[in-house]
């Protein structure tokens, strides 16, 4: 079908398109990364959330918390110092009865049984716990911080993306405006071109606010005032997806907080239990005295000293200490349950993130090794149709839009395929990740 005249020449309208699309289509494929110095990477910006985050300093301030309880968990009881009078008569005379002493003694309890220590390492299981927990924290904070980057980045590239889509949009209304006027087209082809470009800009709009509230959020992550203004961001680098998920469930049930955490709450658990049943024990107390005696009328006396040992008898404190020691039990068999269908549950997400990484991984790949190299081939031809007069301007127009959708399309891949991995780094050490 041969195109009507143009008050434009058809070689210049060629040359336009020609210099606004294939410029365009280069600089999409191209990684938009910014001068060194004014640019924003990833690892930076993890650095500083764990620097600068209030969340992360909390969850360090538990886990000194924790720490500095595990020495008096340890510790002995303190001595008792005596002091008094013994056999002192209602005159208050000290020299009156020669049993009257001014006495001063010392007791002390022996922890013979050996539950201090055993607390002290429940109190060391508690802080191991109080590590981990520490570790999730900053983990989930690395997670929200990745995201927050990844939904600043990826939707501003689409935002450069669609802007110049829709360049191409207004380009097919101001032609079929055009071909309104030669009564070469109807008023229904101008509509439907104007509504199209209108949905292109309330698309935009929508990713413009997607990228503020990303920005946003990244600036509180990173603990600065929320309306600071950024250096534009680096493009991130891509992970490598391995064949399998058995390395990550590997480096998972090694490394993934919530599961060291559980861990060792049932260690702590079991050192409580074991700690109350050697409670149940007779305690031991070691006990000695001196007593000063005064001088006697026409008789010398001498000072005298006293030793005592005392046992406790738990009739009633050993089935009290017996039953909490069958609570902690308890306790430690639920816990190892439930970290037992944790890890199995953390499993089925890491195979399942595995799989939605490898489809997108696969899905990107077909974009770009031959979705978008199709398209441009196909752009070639046809402006090469368009110039040879076998082409309307607007269905090259349609056919570039179609071409920039796929290519918007292949960034939601990339965006999608990094989010997920980032997913995968909360379960997974970093050096796993490389692996």
């Amino acid at each position: 079908m041969n195109c009507p005249s143009r008050a434009v020449p058809r070689s210049s309208i060629l040359v336009g398109l020609f210099c606004l699309l294939t410029g365009a289509l280069y600089a999409a494929d191209q990684p938009i990364t910014p001068a060194v110095g004014d640019s924003l990477r990833i690892e930076t910006v993890v650095s500083q959330v764990l620097k600068t985050n209030d969340q992360a300093a909390a969850a360090r301030y538990m886990e000194q918390s924790a720490a500095a309880k595990i020495a008096p968990a340890g510790a002995w009881d303190d001595p008792m110092l005596m002091l008094g009078v013994v056999n002192l008569p209602t005159d208050f005379k000290f020299n009156e009865d020669m049993m009257t002493m001014k006495m001063v003694g010392l007791s002390q309890k022996i922890p013979y049984a050996g539950q201090n220590g055993l607390e002290k390492k429940a109190a060391r299981a508690e802080a191991d716990a109080s590590s981990a927990n520490r570790e999730e924290t900053e983990r989930e904070l690395v997670l929200s911080a990745k995201l927050a980057f990844y939904d600043w980045y990826f939707p501003s590239r689409m935002i450069d993306d669609m802007k110049a889509q829709r360049a191409l949009m207004a380009d097919m209304v101001s032609s079929a405006t055009a071909g309104l006027t030669a009564d070469q087209s109807g008023q229904a082809d101008v509509a439907m071109a104007q509504s199209e470009l209108w949905r292109m800009d309330a698309e935009i709009l929508s990713m413009e606010q997607m990228v503020d509230e990303s920005r946003y959020m990244l600036c509180a992550l990173m603990g600065l005032p929320t309306d600071t203004k950024l250096p534009s961001p680096a493009q991130p680098p891509t992970a490598v997806i391995p064949d399998t998920p058995n390395d990550w469930i590997t480096a998972a049930d090694a490394n993934y907080p919530v599961l060291k955490k559980m861990d060792y709450q049932a260690i702590g658990y079991g050192f409580s239990a074991d700690a109350m049943r050697r409670m149940r024990w007779p305690m031991v107390e070691l006990s000695a005295s001196y007593g000063f005696r005064a001088d006697m009328p026409m008789e010398e006396v001498k000072d005298m000293v006293g030793f005592q040992v005392s046992f406790s008898l738990p009739f009633f404190s050993g089935r009290r200490q017996n039953d909490m020691a069958r609570s902690m039990d308890l306790m430690k068999l639920g816990m190892e349950a439930e970290t037992s269908q944790m890890r199995r549950e953390v499993e089925a997400e890491v195979r399942t993130l595995h799989a939605k990484a490898r489809r997108l991984s696969q899905s990107l790949a077909l974009y770009t090794e031959r979705i978008i190299p199709a398209d441009n081939d196909a752009w070639q031809s046809m402006l090469a149709s368009y110039a040879a007069g076998r082409m309307m301007l607007s269905d090259i127009l349609e056919s570039a839009i179609r071409i920039y959708r796929d290519r918007v399309a292949a960034r939601r891949q990339a965006y999608d395929l990094a989010r997920t991995t980032a997913e995968v780094e909360k379960y997974i050490s970093a050096a796993a990740m490389e692996k």
